[in-house]
Parts: structure tokens; C-alpha cells; sequence
């Protein structure tokens, strides 16, 4: 994702980091633990890692290698806890983005909002054991997605695959990637890269890197994408309501781009009934 600028959304009321919505937690399905934290950071809740995102001093920062947004990983602490995130900054709108591959994408935008905005979102589905903690902060003067590093990673799928690692437990990790598959086609993701697929020591899955996300779009990029969730995503998905979503996404999202989420959502849910009629999605194994 080469580095841009220009997002047209209001900066006005980027720091408002609160988002409405079901009650948050940062435990999955119970048949998916909690993937362990460092030793400087204990099992804080959500809330407890957004205030520190957001007041932590910054002691360093340094470039990261892998990507093209030219994200940096930053050093915070606050005294007492140290952990390290993600700054992303990155923020272009294109009238037509033409690919390398020669395939080309008609309002194109590439934007830090959307880190957070999938973060948001996450914790509206209850899907925060899969989507790390982000928020807006200010960095070096201008507003920036500032993410939880995912603690203990194993390596990304890129690497997995170079390796040839197979995972523990191929149907569980087929789940995981069902519901990855799910989440990009609900915020019309571009760009689920390899590299965006992290791994932590215990083979959970984490979805990062979303700026190429949330297009206007009522359409689903890929349906046969959409092949199987969990019963509380399924609830989730279907308790979505307008008025959530404009709470929790609209210093981010522009109108149209969360009437969109909606009505993908209406699409994912009715994909997911006519697959198996009477059938509730199972639970993950």
C-alpha cells in the first residue's frame, strides 16, 4: 500500500475513542482461549488498553520493515506497564486506483481511520479476540491509528506457508479463517494480505492492517467467501442497528460507507441461512 494522504472525513471528532454498542469483552467463544498476554502486559481489558493506547508515553519509534503503508512500531509506557504499537498515518483518496496487476478500483482510499474503524466494529461483533485494540491519537501533529501490538506471535501466514508449518488443529484453524473471510467481506476489504494474518504461540489468529477496507459498495466482493459462523456472530451480525453503527463509526465512516455495512450484512446473513436451512451455524470447534 504505497503511502498517500487525503481521507475526506471530518477531523473534528477524531478523538472521540468510545464506541456504543453490546458490552464489550476481550473473551472469545468459549471454545477459543484467550491468547496470552507479555509479562508487562497482564490480561487488561479492552478499555484498560485504549486509555493506555491513548496516554502512554511515547519512548521510541522505528519503521517496519514488512508492508507498504510505511507504518512505524512504537515503544509506550505509562510508568508502570510498557507494550509496544502500531502507528499507521497513512490517508489517500484516489478517483481511480490502478493495480500493478492492471485491474483498477473506482474511489480508492487508503486511510488510518479504517484500522480503527474495523476495531470498532470488532467489538460491536464481539470479535476483539481476533481484531487487536485501536485508537486515534495524535502523532506528530496529526491524527493516526495507534494499534495494540498482538503479543507472542508465532509467525504471520505468509511465513507459515513459506515454511510449510500446518496448523495443530486444521478445523479449528479452518474456522478462524471462515470468520476472517466473513469480517473482510462485511467491511469490503481489499487488502487481507498473507502478512496481515498473525499467529500467536497458541495458533490463535489476529486480523491487523485494514486501511484499504470499507468501501461504499452494497455488494459483496466475494459471496462464496462467506461459508460458515459462529452462533454469536450470527446473533451479533443480525442485532446490527443503524444507530449503533453512526455512534461507533461516524467520525470515521462517511454515511455511505456505513449504509454499506449494513447492507452487506443483510447479504452475509441471508448467504449463511440458505446454506443449511433450519441449520444454526456451529460452534467453534
Amino acid at each position: 500500500m504505497p503511502a498517500r494522504s487525503l481521507c475526506r472525513c471530518a477531523l473534528t471528532a477524531l478523538l472521540v475513542v468510545a464506541a456504543a454498542g453490546a458490552p464489550q469483552t476481550t473473551t472469545p467463544p468459549a471454545a477459543v482461549p484467550v491468547p496470552p498476554t507479555k509479562t508487562d502486559a497482564p490480561d487488561l481489558s479492552l478499555e484498560a488498553r485504549e486509555h493506555f493506547l491513548l496516554t502512554a508515553a511515547i519512548e521510541s519509534v522505528s519503521s517496519i520493515d514488512k508492508g507498504i503503508t510505511h507504518s512505524q512500531k512504537a515503544f509506550l509506557t505509562d510508568g508502570h506497564l510498557n507494550h509496544a504499537a502500531q502507528i499507521q498515518t497513512i490517508d489517500l483518496y484516489l478517483p481511480v486506483f490502478h493495480g500493478k496487476d492492471g485491474s483498477q478500483e473506482v474511489d480508492f482510499s487508503d486511510c488510518w481511520k479504517y484500522n480503527v474503524a474495523a476495531y470498532r466494529l470488532a467489538k460491536l461483533l464481539r470479535l476483539t479476540y481476533m481484531t487487536p485494540v485501536s485508537v486515534v491519537r495524535l502523532y506528530q501533529g496529526k491524527p493516526a491509528a495507534f494499534t495494540w501490538w498482538v503479543d507472542n506471535v508465532l509467525m504471520d501466514d505468509r511465513d507459515r506457508l513459506l515454511s510449510n508449518t500446518q496448523p495443530p488443529d486444521l478445523i479449528r484453524w479452518d474456522r478462524q479463517m471462515d470468520l476472517i473471510r466473513l469480517f473482510d467481506q462485511l467491511i469490503y476489504n481489499m487488502d487481507r494480505s498473507q502478512e496481515n494474518i498473525l499467529i500467536s504461540a497458541d495458533w490463535n489468529v489476529w486480523m491487523i492492517d485494514h486501511t484499504r477496507s470499507f468501501r461504499k459498495w452494497n455488494t459483496l466482493r466475494n459471496p462464496a467467501a462467506i461459508t460458515w459462523a459462529t452462533p454469536e456472530l450470527l446473533q451479533s451480525l443480525q442485532a446490527l442497528r443503524r444507530e449503533d453503527l453512526d455512534r461507533a463509526l461516524s467520525d470515521l465512516l462517511a454515511p455511505e460507507q456505513i449504509a454499506a455495512i449494513l447492507a452487506r450484512r443483510d447479504l452475509i446473513v441471508a448467504r449463511l441461512a440458505g446454506q443449511t436451512p433450519g441449520v444454526t451455524p456451529a460452534p467453534l470447534p
